[in-house]
């Protein structure tokens, strides 16, 4: 097997409670066990160090994961989600009508935001300074569907469309996709 070097992961799914912003969500009783039944799959990809969006649904995952792993996990404030702090989730609809929106203009920032462009370019600094590897790193579906697609030449909002949660990458040094799990 190729030598894994970067374990990207999104988070498992949320409690999604409309009467609080997504960014303060945790994780819902299902998305714990399928978080657990993830990090199982991993420990073959020995992770020598793990870091974490600040918030609760990636650091739960994250915490989950790392205790499997042995790993203490590190916040790091790069790998938060898509910065659009001026909008409510919504309904179900509305949300994807938003993320659509996000992925066919990324150059132009989202309301009380970042472009899609910036959010990429902000995860990758925020993985780089990160030397250890392999490295696991927790995050979000449309920071890491950008990120991903450019690394392989995908189309980012096909990509979103097709996460689960959770959802994990393994790449090795080159950035070449070594098993999507």
């Amino acid at each position: 097997m190729t030598a894994a070097s970067l374990i990207l992961v999104r988070h498992g799914r949320p409690v999604i409670d409309r009467d609080i912003p997504p960014p303060q969500w945790g994780l819902c009783p299902e998305g714990r066990d399928a978080v657990a039944a993830l990090a199982e799959k991993l420990i073959p990809f020995g992770a020598k160090a793990a870091i974490s969006s600040p918030e609760p649904k990636a650091l739960q995952t994250a915490e989950i994961i790392g205790q499997r792993l042995g790993l203490a996990v590190e916040v790091e404030h790069g790998l938060h989600e898509h910065k659009r702090q001026h909008v409510s989730f919504g309904t179900e609809e509305e949300f994807r009508q938003r993320i659509a929106q996000v992925f066919a203009n990324p150059q132009a920032p989202a309301p009380g935001g970042e472009s899609a462009e910036q959010a990429c370019e902000r995860l990758a600094a925020a993985l780089a300074k990160h030397t250890v590897r392999p490295l696991l790193a927790v995050t979000h579906g449309t920071v890491l569907s950008l990120y991903v697609a450019k690394l392989l030449g995908l189309d980012a909002h096909d990509l979103w469309r097709n996460l689960h949660t959770p959802d994990a990458f393994v790449f090795d040094a080159n950035g070449e996709l070594i098993e999507r799990i």
